[in-house]
């Protein structure tokens, strides 16, 4: 069975609304937020946050990534999030980690909400996707782009 399609202006506005409330450090409207995103299509939601993370970080480090890059990440990413009293680096980690390609055997790492896992990649991609010639409306379009090509690509 295809999943559906996602609604790619819904997504857009869900995630775009979360990022703001992380940049604003408005733990109340992050909370109201990443809420609504929740509720979206969790596996479609957590494709595009992957795909943002995954190309941010390879625009960021052309030359490839080390533990050092991803230690910078999440330390940058924990100390500009310290308002938001349910942040744990681990969980940073394990986002990115799994942004990179690489899913963690589930009995290695506590068994993690969606909702919580969600917000801590939004944290991320505030971080690592947005600021001065960053736009996110260029990131998540070319996500939503990515995950439209992969829906139409039969799988063998």
């Amino acid at each position: 069975m295809t999943p559906a399609p996602t609604d790619p202006t819904l997504l857009t506005r869900l995630l775009t609304r979360a990022v703001e409330a992380a940049g604003r450090a408005d733990a109340d409207g992050f909370t109201a937020a990443t809420t609504d995103l929740a509720a979206f299509d969790a596996e479609q939601a957590r494709v595009v946050l992957g795909w943002v993370l995954r190309r941010a970080l390879e625009e960021q480090h052309p030359d490839g990534l080390d533990a050092d890059d991803l230690c910078a990440a999440v330390a940058a990413t924990a100390g500009g999030a310290a308002w938001f009293g349910g942040l744990d680096p681990r969980i940073l980690v394990v986002v990115l980690v799994a942004a990179l390609g690489e899913h963690p055997d589930p009995e290695e790492v506590p068994r993690l909400g969606h909702a919580l896992v969600l917000q801590h990649a939004v944290l991320l991609v505030h971080d690592l996707a947005t600021g001065p010639g960053r736009p996110l409306r260029r990131a998540l379009d070319a996500a939503l782009a990515e995950v439209r090509r992969a829906e139409t690509m039969e799988m063998p």
